[in-house]
């Protein structure tokens, strides 16, 4: 019988090893990929919770920098009241200018000393370190504007050491009060009128005619009134269409309409909240406010102070104080009103009466440069006809809105709240983190 040959299970060993070696560094690779990418969203979590603490801490030291103000603004009504007490009495303060005692004798109870803190000491941790530092000179009185954005934290890239890392943090405090609140057009007395006046004036410049004779994304042109309608009822209780009359003090009436009949030709259909609005953002779902309104309008309106507040005159905002002057002048759509010259003049008057007078400017000080400057007023407000100038404006805050922004490493966070003054570090009335 023949035997059949070996067979030769040489290079079989080697195949496996490498099989083996080949299977082996694959899982390899994968388990340091796996660990590098865990260890980095470890990092990346780390740094999230950092950079939030850090815009939290902006917002704290914002809230004891508000508390100063309130505190402020408290000293400056007891010496305002002193002062009309001794000018009662027949004891007039010595040297007074004539622009401190017109302000004396206008001055409510609450007015303040025109010392806007807030605009003065910057929060930010490079006036933070220095301050810890005891280096006064380290810090800056740079104030970001209103209308523009809120630096990013750290985008100098100056990081500070809080610890065992390294970050910043900055912050930006808005007066609310400087703005129009649109919810005062569900208020009592004269609210829904002073409301009504200052919406006109800010839609009334023939430059945004474009927002309003264009469609929208749901095929629907809206006239200016027609906003404030819609936002009239968006936030009133009744299901029905608000009209104006010019016989009725508010200016306001219920229509013969459904308040709804707009919003059922939208994809989706839904209809008006009738309640308050809890964010500046839920405009977006009034008739014709579109990215084009609010980008026009949107930093000069404002749903966070009390429904009745007077809209105040202290603002540094160039384009609120325009909107100012046409909430104040007869006819904003006046041609006069359009002069630059004149415009800049009266700008140019109204910041020399709040970087010299004491007690900051009253709302009777806007109004006599408007009057000095031959600006036709309201009837409402002009003291030739016993009009009253507080009808319209005030000249103190309550609400402010803090923006802050926290950043470590190429992580950052921002959180803004909105507070209102109390006994305590403010009445929290918004928070939102991004």
């Amino acid at each position: 019988m023949m035997r059949s040959a070996p067979i030769r299970h040489r290079g079989v060993a080697l195949i496996l090893v490498l099989t083996t070696v080949a299977i082996l560094t694959a899982i390899g690779v994968d388990f340091s990929y796996s660990s590098r990418v865990s260890l980095k969203l470890a990092e990346n979590l780390r740094d999230d919770t950092r950079a939030y603490y850090l815009a939290r801490s902006a917002i704290n030291l914002s809230r004891l920098l508000l508390h100063f103000q309130k505190q402020v603004d408290q000293l400056g009504g007891q010496l305002t009241q002193g002062l009309s007490q001794m000018l009662t009495q027949g004891k007039s303060p010595p040297a007074a200018t004539p622009a401190a005692g017109q302000a004396i004798g206008a001055a409510a109870p609450s007015s303040s000393l025109g010392i806007r803190l807030w605009e003065i000491l910057p929060i930010d941790s490079n006036a933070f370190g220095a301050l810890m530092a005891g280096n006064v000179e380290g810090l800056s009185t740079e104030k970001p504007s209103e209308t523009q954005p809120i630096p990013a934290a750290g985008g100098d890239k100056a990081t500070h050491s809080f610890g065992s890392f390294d970050g910043s943090f900055n912050a930006r405090i808005v007066d609310e009060n400087s703005r129009i609140n649109v919810q005062g057009l569900d208020g009592i007395g004269g609210a829904p009128l002073a409301t009504l006046i200052q919406l006109r004036a800010m839609m009334s410049d023939p430059k945004y005619d474009f927002i309003f004779d264009e469609e929208d994304a749901n095929r629907d042109r809206v006239r200016r009134d027609d906003v404030i309608l819609a936002m009239k009822d968006w936030i009133d209780i009744d299901e029905t269409g608000s009209a104006f009359d010019p016989t009725n003090p508010t200016q306001f009436v219920n229509g013969f309409t459904d308040e709804n009949a707009a919003y059922d030709r939208y994809e989706p259909r839904y209809k008006a909240k009738n309640s308050r609005f809890d964010s500046l953002d839920e405009l977006y779902m009034v008739r014709g406010v579109n990215d084009r309104f609010m980008a026009a309008f949107g930093d000069r309106l404002t749903i966070w102070p009390d429904i009745n507040a007077k809209l105040n005159i202290n603002t540094n905002d160039p384009q609120q104080m325009l909107t100012n002057i046409l909430i104040a002048a007869q006819n904003p759509n006046d041609p006069a009103l359009r002069d630059p010259r004149l415009l800049q003049t009266i700008l140019q008057e109204i910041q020399l009466r709040k970087m010299f007078s004491f007690f900051g400017m009253s709302a009777q000080d806007f109004v006599s440069i408007l009057q000095a400057n031959r600006i036709r007023l309201r009837p409402e407000i002009d003291p030739k006809i016993n009009g009253n100038a507080s009808t319209f404006f005030g000249s103190t805050s309550d609400t402010f809105r803090i923006t802050a922004t926290g950043r470590v490493g190429r992580i950052e966070k921002k959180v803004t709240a909105v507070i209102r003054y109390d006994d305590l570090l403010g009445k929290m009335l918004y928070w939102k983190e991004d």
